[in-house]
């Protein structure tokens, strides 16, 4: 009897209907996933959604970015003609007889201008008051170094330089530790500062030079006097209005404005340490008189420094 052979051809036929099935699997598959043939990113780590069936980014993905150190760009402006400020400052001082130091720092551009007349510009100055600033820095040392806190040093700082509290800045300095620790800290920091006398009167006298108060402020908008905030705190404190000031900065413009210690001592000194604000670009400033003619008549020439200073760094 003859039996009947397998039909080949059906078995093809049932083989490519097989394969063609699995294939429509695979584009599905592909198809919802979001991936293409040969797409090495198959394994992710990626979640489906709850009940959505569809993907989103897994924790990993949706975190933010670690920080890192950057360096804030720098304010907008030209470096200064110091050249020109140097000629325009001597000029200012050309003829006088009383004892002068001057100096004026860009912390953006990294520049010093200093003019002097009738002393060195690296001669001890009488400036009794100007010594607040080393005490204001030394007392936001001992903070960094958790010897004080900040509650204990924060309204004789204020005090002391806004409101002129010459009280405030003698019970600072004791806080510290005394006339011996504020010296110390200034030579720490690269400066130095004769400190023999209290803020409210007595014996003796108190010692800068203009470059050195200068340098103190200039670490200060660098953010590098004690620590970068703490650098921010004191400056915010120093450019706080000041009660009755003493002299009259002379600074135009709306956007300008300025924070300063003072020291006017009637046939002693006449001083002004600071900082200037242009609207985002500042500048130290510091003069010094000594021996003055005149205690009005130094108030008017440090007035016409600060206007002589001024277009420089607009």
């Amino acid at each position: 009897m003859k039996t009947k052979k397998p039909d080949i051809f059906l078995g093809i036929t049932m083989v490519m209907l097989v394969l063609a099935m699995l294939l429509c699997v695979a584009i599905l598959y592909f198809q919802k996933t979001g991936k293409t043939f040969g797409d090495p990113t198959l394994q992710t780590s990626e979640t489906p959604a709850a009940d959505t069936g569809e993907t989103t980014p897994s924790e990993i993905d949706t975190q933010e970015p670690a920080p890192t150190e950057t360096t804030p760009p720098a304010p907008s402006g030209d470096p200064i003609d110091e050249a020109a400020l140097k000629a325009a400052l001597d000029d200012s001082l050309d003829g006088l007889t009383s004892e002068w130091q001057v100096v004026v720092m860009d912390p953006v551009f990294d520049t010093r201008v200093a003019s002097a007349a009738n002393c060195d510009p690296d001669d001890w100055m009488t400036a009794n008051n100007l010594g607040r600033i080393y005490v204001l820095a030394a007392a936001f040392q001992k903070v960094a170094d958790g010897e004080l806190t900040q509650d204990q040093i924060l309204d004789d700082a204020k005090a002391m330089i806004t409101a002129n509290d010459a009280a405030a800045g003698d019970r600072l300095t004791e806080l510290v530790g005394g006339k011996e620790a504020v010296k110390t800290f200034a030579t720490s920091v690269g400066s130095k500062m004769g400190f023999n006398r209290s803020f409210a009167g007595g014996d003796g006298k108190n010692y800068v030079t203009a470059q050195q108060g200068a340098m103190m402020l200039d670490l200060m908008c660098r953010g590098q006097l004690v620590s970068e905030d703490a650098s921010k705190q004191m400056l915010d404190i120093l450019m706080t209005p000041t009660d009755a000031p003493e002299i009259d900065p002379g600074l135009t413009g709306e956007n300008a404005k300025a924070g300063f210690l003072y020291d006017v001592e009637d046939g002693v000194c006449t001083c002004a340490l600071g900082v200037v604000d242009l609207g985002g670009r500042q500048y130290v400033f510091s003069a010094v008189c000594n021996l003055p003619v005149t205690t009005d008549g130094s108030k008017k020439k440090i007035t016409e420094l600060f206007s002589l200073t001024q277009p420089y760094f607009e």
